[in-house]
């Protein structure tokens, strides 16, 4: 029959490997968390807490397990869906429980009369065992009822810890018509300040002279990446790598002042489709903060000539 539609195993065979690469990885992360804690002396990483009530190896341990989510996702091209998130979450939680049982059974544990421990048991009472390690490396008290609101809190972590790789790439831009992820690169730099000048409180003019100087350098930095953005969704290519080549700002420069507005550009490298990103960034080093400004989508023919004038750097 002709126009047939295509069988729905073919819709399903993306996120199937996506979901078959994770628990891979998955397996090997809790196999290698099982490892440590069965050949060397008290090392647990799931029981690392930050401040007492973070999870912390459980959430590095969730972001290594889904390794295999987000590469399999980038690789074969597969969106990161609402309900791919929700699975993966699911899977999550059985492997964090597949684990605990895989370890039971290894333990083979029986009561006094011989009778075999059952896995709730087992699970109540390492939950009420849960004890933190003193000062002098010795073990304190067993938290007994509470130590299930640390074992909620590991597995917690572990879940969400493992949602870190997807949800990364939920919000990466991605080509619908090819199916792929697109790349991003930096076109240029704007300055949207100048570089900040100590001055003592006693120096008012100067004060009052610097903030005028700051607001003109923003208000000209805004307009220029206005001006970009208007060419870019025209797709004036040429106009565009004139105005951003003249009054652009080298990197390092760019980076050393208190304002700065990054151009860039996300592409699809089969159809050249792509989005062009200004944002505001701020700061230095651990505290930059990105305030996103405007974003146009432009047209193939634009993404395709600013590459011949090789003015899109590699992707990354």
């Amino acid at each position: 029959m002709h126009g047939a539609i295509e069988p729905r195993s073919a819709d399903l065979a993306g996120p199937l490997t996506v979901v078959v690469s994770g628990l891979a990885t998955t397996a090997l992360a809790l196999l290698g968390v099982f490892w440590l804690a069965r050949n060397s002396d008290d090392f647990n990483v799931m029981g690392w807490y930050a401040n007492y009530v973070i999870p912390a190896g459980a959430i590095l341990v969730g972001i290594a397990a889904s390794s295999g989510y987000g590469l399999a996702s980038w690789f074969k091209g597969v969106k990161i869906t609402g309900i791919l998130l929700v699975a993966v979450l699911g899977f999550q939680v059985a492997a964090y429980f597949a684990a605990q049982y895989a370890e039971f059974v290894q333990l083979a544990l029986t009561f006094e009369d011989g009778t075999p421990v059952d896995f709730l048991s087992y699970f109540d009472w390492t939950a009420r065992s849960f004890a933190w390690e003193q000062k002098d490396g010795s073990a304190g008290a067993p938290l007994g009822v509470w130590g299930y609101a640390f074992r909620g809190l590991e597995i917690l972590g572990f879940s969400l810890g493992s949602l870190v790789v997807p949800i990364v790439l939920r919000k990466h831009p991605y080509c619908e018509a090819c199916a792929v992820y697109m790349r991003k690169s930096t076109l240029g730099w704007i300055a949207a300040s100048i570089p900040h000048k100590k001055l003592k409180k006693r120096e008012e003019e100067a004060q009052a002279a610097q903030a005028a100087a700051q607001q003109e350098a923003f208000d000209r930095g805004k307009s220029l990446a206005a001006d970009l953005g208007e060419r870019a969704r025209t797709g004036d290519s040429s106009g565009f790598r004139a105005r951003l080549a003249e009054n652009g700002t080298p990197e390092k420069e760019a980076g050393k002042l208190p304002l700065r507005i990054a151009v860039k550009l996300s592409s699809c490298q089969r159809c050249s489709a792509g989005e062009l990103v200004v944002s505001l960034w701020s700061g230095q080093g651990q505290n930059v903060k990105e305030e996103p400004l405007q974003s146009h989508t432009v047209e193939p023919h634009f993404v395709r000539e600013l590459k011949m004038a090789q003015v899109v750097p590699r992707g990354k």
